[in-house]
């Protein structure tokens, strides 16, 4: 039986409450933060690399770490080197004095990036850091690497604009990746677009994210992403749903699930009976990818409710911040419907102080 939420989406004062640190308004401010990044990149003063690199590692966790997800994508799209994303205390054996090193903590204090970095440093690679102040910072600093401080004092889960668009601008001033600035400037108005249509002002009968969001209450979602980017927006969608709604969500991409998960659906129904799906896609999915999730819907049936978001934009960079930016608003709204405050991450907290404690 489903349940039905007790929050009412168009009530103001309701969620002004539900929301005591502001995070819908760091929400909101999207738009606005990727503008201020792209000014600060493209203002840096950066200094020519020693070396064509022949590998790329961007290094960073949780909201830090994303944002070389979306860099990944847009180099397999329309780069010439191999990038890879790092999410450990170390680093792959093939980083050395020719890979290019972007070290990114927003707080400038994530132990595995700072471990990452000296082993980058170590290594003779090409390090470039990003983060709003902290130990990296200093480190970058006394070293002689470049550094960018973005502004800080939010949670990095909200800073995705200061920890991307860096990367990007940063990405095309090394001649890495061809020109971005007009699909910049189409993502920039359609991020607009997007805050006005989504955001807390617009009633729920015309608001597909608050309209997402009382579907999915009571919910276990599942993420599926149709290949390519859509498979980082399913992590983010994912990682927006653990961190603001306090919700257990799944990721999952074709066409690999359809060689492994699509089993989990015969006896899905037993082990749960509020799943849904949601189909994250992109208007050029090939018709393979199409078929695949049609036949994979058939075979899901009456076992999950079933949704699909489509990307909208005419670059890759401004369809993958759409789809992504939805995830914002429908965490959110899901945690004002779920009653929890979306900014609080106690558990977190705890385990880095008893990671403190750990000598590395």
């Amino acid at each position: 039986m489903a349940k039905t939420p007790s929050i009412n989406l168009d009530d103001a004062g309701l969620l002004l409450k539900a929301d005591p640190h502001g995070m819908m308004a760091l929400t909101l401010d999207l738009p606005a933060q990727c503008e201020e990044a792209i000014r600060r990149a493209e203002a840096m003063a950066l200094p020519a690399l020693p070396r064509q690199p022949r590998n790329i590692v961007a290094s960073g966790l949780g909201g830090s770490g994303i944002g070389g997800d979306f860099l990944r994508a847009l180099f397999e799209a329309h780069g010439s080197l191999p990038l890879s994303v790092n999410r450990e205390y170390s680093l792959p054996h093939y980083v050395d004095e020719n890979t290019l090193f972007f070290a990114v903590s927003y707080s400038g204090n994530t132990e595995e990036t700072l471990s990452a970095y000296q082993h980058a440093k170590q290594r003779g690679a090409m390090v470039i850091a990003i983060s709003s102040g902290g130990e990296l910072q200093t480190r970058a600093q006394a070293d002689g690497f470049p550094h960018l401080q973005v502004p800080g004092g939010q949670p990095p889960r909200t800073a995705l604009g200061f920890l991307f668009m860096p990367l990007v601008v940063i990405s095309e001033k090394l001649n890495l990746l061809p020109d971005q600035s007009q699909a910049r400037a189409q993502m920039l108005r359609r991020l607009t677009q997007r805050r006005e249509l989504w955001g807390p002002n617009n009633a729920v009968s015309s608001n597909p994210a608050k309209q997402l969001a009382q579907q999915l209450y009571g919910k276990i979602p599942l993420l599926y992403g149709t290949g390519g980017y859509r498979a980082t927006v399913a992590m983010r969608w994912k990682g927006q749903l653990n961190e603001n709604a306090k919700i257990h969500a799944f990721a999952n991409t074709f066409p690999e699930l359809n060689h492994n998960e699509i089993l989990g659906w015969v006896l899905g129904k037993q082990q749960a009976d509020n799943l849904s799906v949601i189909i994250l896609s992109d208007p050029d999915d090939i018709e393979k990818i199409k078929t695949r999730v049609s036949v994979t819907r058939q075979l899901v049936g009456d076992s999950a409710e079933w949704h699909t978001v489509q990307a909208e934009g005419s670059s890759l960079l401004e369809r993958a911040m759409d789809i992504t930016y939805l995830a914002d608003f429908v965490s959110i709204y899901l945690a004002f419907l779920n009653e929890v405050d979306p900014e609080n991450i106690d558990s977190i907290n705890l385990l880095k102080s008893e990671l403190a404690k750990v000598p590395l």
